[in-house]
C-alpha cells in the first residue's frame, strides 16, 4: 500500500506544471499617441480613449476619482487614495487606466469644490490623455495586470 501511495505522489508531482510568471504585452509607452473621443463624461467616473503605437490601435479605458488626497505636483502617481465623508473635501482629481492594463493613480488637478470635481474629472482624464505627453507617460509607467 505504501508503495502505491509513493508512486501516486510521484505521478502527481510530475504532472503539476511549474509556476511561471505571466507577462502581458501592452505596447503603451513614450511613443504612444492618443486621441480623445470628446465624449461627454460629465458626472461619470469612467473614461476611454484610442491610442496608437507601433502602427496598432489600442482602446484604453480608465476611471477617475475625486479624492481628499492631494498630489504633490501634476502627474505624480499614487497606489492608494483617501476619500472624505464630506463631499466638498474630495476636491483632487485622479485618473487611472484599467484596461488593457492597470496603472497607478495619476494626479490631474485640484478643484475648489468636490461636487465640481466629480462633474469634470473623467473628461479631464480623457482630454489629457489625448494631448499631454507628461500625463500619458505617468499613466503608462508601472503597469500591472
Amino acid at each position: 500500500m505504501r508503495k502505491h501511495l509513493i508512486i501516486a505522489g510521484i505521478i502527481c508531482v510530475a504532472s503539476i506544471p511549474p509556476a511561471t510568471a505571466v507577462t502581458k504585452c501592452v505596447a503603451l509607452g513614450s511613443n504612444t499617441t492618443c486621441t480623445a473621443r470628446s465624449a461627454n463624461y460629465r458626472y461619470q467616473p469612467d473614461w476611454s480613449i484610442t491610442c496608437n503605437t507601433n502602427g496598432k490601435s489600442i482602446s484604453v479605458q480608465g476611471v477617475s476619482m475625486c479624492s481628499s488626497t492631494a498630489g504633490s505636483s501634476y502627474y505624480t502617481t499614487a497606489t492608494q487614495l483617501d476619500r472624505s465623508s464630506m463631499t466638498t473635501e474630495n476636491e483632487y482629481c485622479w485618473c487611472k487606466m484599467t484596461s488593457p492594463a492597470v496603472s497607478r493613480w495619476v494626479y490631474v488637478y485640484a478643484n475648489r469644490d468636490g461636487a465640481n470635481c466629480f462633474y469634470s474629472c473623467a473628461s479631464e482624464c480623457e482630454q489629457l490623455a489625448g494631448g499631454t505627453a507628461a500625463y500619458r507617460s505617468a499613466l503608462f509607467r508601472n503597469l500591472s495586470d
